[in-house]
């Protein structure tokens, strides 16, 4: 049997599509989806810590505060 704790998001979402889980394997999507935004979230943020001036900061912050809002505002439409 296979673990699904052991595959990443998408390897799991996509057994479980091939399995015939389809609940599981939109969880498991949500999941993947929420990985890439934390991510991009991450990286802007980064950007913003080691920016010697404050211009051009809460633009970046702005980007990632969307970038996690799209992704959940995606999560309640489908």
């Amino acid at each position: 049997m296979i673990n699904l704790e052991n595959l990443t998001a998408t390897e799991a979402e996509a057994l479980a599509y091939s399995e015939g889980f389809a609940g599981t394997a939109r969880q498991f999507g949500r999941i993947a989806d929420l990985q890439r935004a934390l991510g991009e979230a991450v990286t802007a943020l980064d950007e913003i810590a080691y920016r010697t001036s404050t211009r051009g900061r809460p633009a970046a912050a702005k980007a990632a505060i969307a970038k996690i809002n799209e992704t959940i505002d995606i999560w309640e439409i489908t």
